[in-house]
């Protein structure tokens, strides 16, 4: 590709050293070339392993004095907002990991702050990159018709830790990164923010909008099993299921039917860098329709997809706007869970 975008890299953490980094050199829109962590050992060490000549440990000097057209933030949580707003206002359009940000004000604050600067903001919710997920989202957009149910599940494993062990490369870590002086303290919704955006995310990808949430949780020490009934915008009713630390291999998929069939995906864990298994039943021709691709990276097709859509002046996904509405499910799912009740989502 003739036309590249300057990305600069924002937090040098675990996700960024597990998939952001090497993401980002096989981009092949993506021109690479400027690091910025607080630590400084850290950030020379990861721009000597991926070649990036320029460094930064301020990144209020990185905002300001590096070559980049947008920034790519994967750092915790409690930073999200913070560092993209100071990003958008410094002329940077943003990718931000997921979920957007801690609270629903921050994240109407970060939609805000793109409208007012003109600059795009992405929550980095790669499975929209997934090709046998788009495969599934192109059918039921095109083909499907009518939905009368989306459904899916996001089921942890207690083999995360040896997933990730076996999967990817030591990390490297830095007494000097910085980390928020504490975290969510209400476990239910941190592990709604932290996995269950992810599910949400492609099944609104998937369906559409959500109108109400009625929300079930049960807590045992670290276990969580919290389930949604999903009330659609289109009509469409589904279900929403978040198992933490199940006694079995990761699991993870989703189940849409309309008039005119059915898509079934089953996920994998992300680092295998394997496309989604997925089966459309196309009810005109009465036949089963599987796609054929090779293993890919979402993390390396996300940042081409947000980096075209920049260069051909083309929204970017999911935007704000989508990252402001899974907040607002996420959140009516942890009243719901609290209260007993049917939550509308606003």
């Amino acid at each position: 590709m003739a036309q590249k975008l300057k990305i600069g890299l924002l937090g040098c953490g675990g996700i960024a050293q597990i998939a952001h980094l090497p993401a980002l050199k096989k981009a092949a829109n993506v021109d690479f070339t400027t690091i910025c962590d607080a630590a400084e050992d850290l950030a020379r060490h990861m721009a000597q392993k991926y070649d990036v000549p320029h460094v930064f440990t301020d990144h209020k000097k990185f905002l300001a004095e590096a070559d980049i057209e947008a920034v790519l933030i994967p750092v915790a949580h409690a930073y999200h907002a913070p560092l993209s707003i100071d990003a958008m206002r410094a002329g940077k359009h943003v990718i931000v990991e997921k979920p957007m940000a801690v609270t629903v004000a921050e994240c109407e604050e970060m939609v805000r702050v793109s409208r007012e600067t003109g600059r795009q903001l992405q929550m980095a919710c790669m499975k929209r990159y997934d090709p046998g997920v788009q495969f599934a989202q192109k059918f039921i957009a095109e083909e499907m018709g009518p939905r009368f149910a989306v459904s899916g599940w996001y089921c942890d494993s207690v083999f995360h830790g040896q997933y990730v062990s076996s999967l990817t490369p030591p990390r490297f870590s830095s007494k000097a990164q910085k980390r928020p002086a504490s975290g969510l303290t209400d476990a239910h919704l941190n592990n709604l923010l932290g996995h269950g955006v992810h599910l949400l995310d492609t099944l609104r990808f998937l369906g559409g909008d959500v109108a109400a949430v009625t929300t079930t949780k049960t807590m045992k020490e670290k276990d969580l099993v919290t389930m949604s009934l999903l009330e659609w915008a289109d009509g469409a009713r589904g279900t929403f299921t978040l198992i933490v630390r199940l006694r079995m291999d990761w699991s993870e998929g989703f189940m849409v039917h309309g008039a005119g069939g059915s898509a079934l995906g089953e996920v994998f864990f992300p680092y295998t860098l394997k496309p989604a298994a997925v089966r459309v039943f196309d009810a005109k021709r009465n036949e089963y329709r599987t796609p054929a691709m090779p293993d890919t990276d979402p993390y390396e097709r996300q940042l081409e997809g947000f980096a075209a859509a920049i260069l051909e002046g083309r929204p970017v996904s999911p935007n704000g706007e989508d990252g402001l509405k899974a907040q607002k499910i996420l959140y009516a799912m942890q009243q719901s869970a609290e209260t007993g009740r049917r939550v509308a989502v606003a």
